[in-house]
């Protein structure tokens, strides 16, 4: 498969006139196979290029209602692109659309308005379509730089294309096109790829003509080799992701573990510390009842008067307040009050204690669960550390497992058409000898 980019311009209305009838001929339809709309509730072609031309006019207006500054207006808004099988292929309706729905998915322009239109009037069967470069939500063309810094959707088309050419070919079973593969691998190895677009009569000149035989044979070859390196690169991706996701879901359980096992912990040290403190509580309780019992005892007799009256002007002296603790010594509330205001402040430092002692317990607990999960986090970076290092050895020897491919596809396939050439060669002397019949 050949994706071709062809051009990116303003008349959506020119650019269906062409996809939607034959060449030359307005009027007539022939040559399409089928055609299909993407983002545009399955309209009918005729409805999807004007669709496509009221959004693009209306970029302003929806950059304005998502928010974004309006800037430079976009001039160029139709861009069109071709998906080119090879002649031995023979692709169903099925594939192709299959193969236009998988193409804009990995050129980044899922989102945006499309129309795909089928032509069946080469040997090969190939597939155009127009995109809508405004994005239908926020207005941003795909040919710009995006506001969050991020490259135009449209940057390195050329490699994106190939990419996914070369990959929808070994999933679907398609011919491999040569010429791709090999910029693959050279860019595989890091290798300046010469992309220029080669002349349609070239490419179907070379695309449909064989000179040898064997030289197919040995690229075919070639492509199986290419085809299993490709499927085993493929296989060691998918073994370091899946090594990565079970460091990762190792280290979660771990920190799960060390949180639950924290949970458990805290819980019965403060259960202890709440048994603790509620015997505590009780014998101050008991203590208290106590001397509210005697004071009540007290109460009951002169002596006993006398001297929790003493108490009062007492209190009321450190208060300030002589004469107030006089006149009170001779309520009986007031008394009570004494007695009751030491049980109060005894009850408040009590409690005071308690939380203090609370806090510093969940402190030292919090800091023995910081002190554990920084020790996990150290084991998760070591092995971070090593599973890095095996899998750059891996991606490095499977590197050199393509250098390898490269060089002796090179050699065999120079010794091929070497041997072509003297053949060749050599056919041309006999024919020049002049021999005469016998």
């Amino acid at each position: 498969m050949n994706p071709v980019e062809i051009t990116t311009g303003k008349s959506f209305k020119g650019l269906a006139a062409y996809l939607l009838h034959d060449a030359g001929r307005a009027a007539t339809a022939e040559r399409v196979g089928w055609a299909q709309s993407f983002n545009l509730d399955d309209a009918n072609p005729d409805l999807a290029w004007r669709l496509m031309a009221s959004t693009a006019m209306s970029a302003d207006q929806l950059k304005e209602a998502a928010g974004i500054k309006k800037g430079k207006a976009a001039k160029n808004t139709a861009y069109h692109f071709s998906l080119n099988f090879n002649p031995k292929d023979e692709p169903s309706e099925e594939m192709q659309r299959a193969a236009v729905t998988s193409a804009l998915k990995a050129f980044g322009l899922e989102k945006y308005q499309a129309l795909a239109v089928a032509h069946r009037d080469t040997k090969h069967a190939h597939v155009h379509v127009m995109v809508n470069l405004i994005d239908p939500e926020t207005g941003l063309s795909a040919a710009s730089k995006q506001p969050n810094g991020q490259a135009a959707v449209l940057s390195n088309m050329q490699k994106k294309m190939s990419k996914w050419a070369g990959q929808f070919e070994r999933d679907h079973g398609l011919v491999v096109t040569e010429g791709r593969l090999e910029n693959a691998n050279k860019r595989a190895q890091g290798e300046q790829v010469d992309a220029k677009r080669k002349p349609r009569n070239v490419y179907e000149q070379e695309l449909t003509e064989t000179t040898d035989r064997r030289d197919d044979f040995k690229k075919r070859q070639q492509a199986d080799k290419a085809r299993d390196l490709t499927a085993e690169n493929r296989q060691m991706h998918e073994q370091h992701d899946g090594e990565w996701a079970s460091l990762k879901a190792s280290y979660r359980a771990e920190k799960d573990a060390i949180f639950q096992d924290h949970k458990q912990h805290s819980k019965l040290q403060l259960d202890e510390m709440k048994d603790a403190n509620t015997r505590k509580w009780q014998a101050l309780f008991m203590r208290q009842r106590s001397e509210k019992q005697d004071f009540d005892r007290g109460e009951k007799t002169a002596i006993g008067r006398i001297w929790h009256a003493a108490a009062v002007m007492r209190a009321r002296a450190l208060d300030g307040d002589l004469l107030g603790g006089f006149v009170a010594a001779f309520s009986a509330e007031e008394r009570a009050a004494i007695i009751q205001r030491k049980h109060d402040i005894e009850a408040k430092k009590f409690a005071t204690q308690i939380r203090k002692g609370f806090a510093e317990r969940i402190a030292d607990l919090n800091e023995e669960l910081a002190g554990k999960n920084t020790q996990a986090r150290h084991r998760f970076m070591v092995a971070c550390d090593e599973l890095k290092r095996d899998q750059a050895e891996a991606k490095a020897a499977m590197k050199e497992r393509w250098r390898g491919y490269s060089a002796g596809r090179r050699e065999a396939l120079s010794k091929g058409r070497g041997r072509a050439v003297q053949q060749i060669q050599s056919r041309g002397i006999e024919r020049g000898r002049g021999l005469e019949p016998n």
